[in-house]
């Protein structure tokens, strides 16, 4: 099972249901989430707790927000795929999100982090004018910028949890 820890607005837009998170899931199948204005249009990051690895998806709607789960699996594919992750792995993992549970955030670092990456994007974005819901070129640049709380960046992180480094 995939988690995935909603900001109070992101509950509000998407109409799902808040579940106490009592799972004992390793943090790499972990993940929060938030929505925030950009290019004024509703966007969500999500990020990995363990690796800090994550994507954004630009211009969500209302239709969007109800379909967030699908959106999110489908995303993580393509910028795992992007980022030359075997389907093999990506199956591996993917298959973890049979089943998705909402929480609410619980962690400030992880949190933090997704603040220092939505700061990021703002100054890359205009590199990469939205286009499109997944942009995965802004989300490869962004994934290869060093995190200063784990030493390392959140792609050659979330390879070495895959087991590929």
């Amino acid at each position: 099972m995939i988690t995935i820890a909603l900001t109070k607005k992101l509950f509000e837009l998407s109409a799902l249901v808040e579940e106490q998170d009592n799972e004992e899931e390793a943090g790499f199948y972990k993940w929060h989430a938030n929505v925030f204005r950009m290019a004024r249009k509703n966007n969500v990051i999500f990020m990995n707790n363990q690796t800090r690895y994550n994507f954004i998806l630009f211009g969500m709607k209302k239709e969007h927000f109800k379909n967030i789960n699908h959106l999110f699996v489908q995303s993580l594919i393509e910028n795992l795929r992007a980022d030359e992750v075997s389907d093999s792995n990506i199956t591996e993992y993917v298959s973890k999100a049979d089943a998705i549970k909402f929480t609410k955030t619980y962690s400030r670092s992880v949190r933090g982090s997704m603040t220092d990456m939505v700061k990021m994007t703002g100054f890359l974005i205009s590199d990469y004018p939205p286009h499109a819901m997944n942009i995965i070129a802004l989300n490869q640049k962004n994934n290869r910028c060093p995190l200063v709380k784990l030493s390392s960046f959140p792609e050659r992180l979330m390879k070495e949890a895959l087991g590929l480094h």
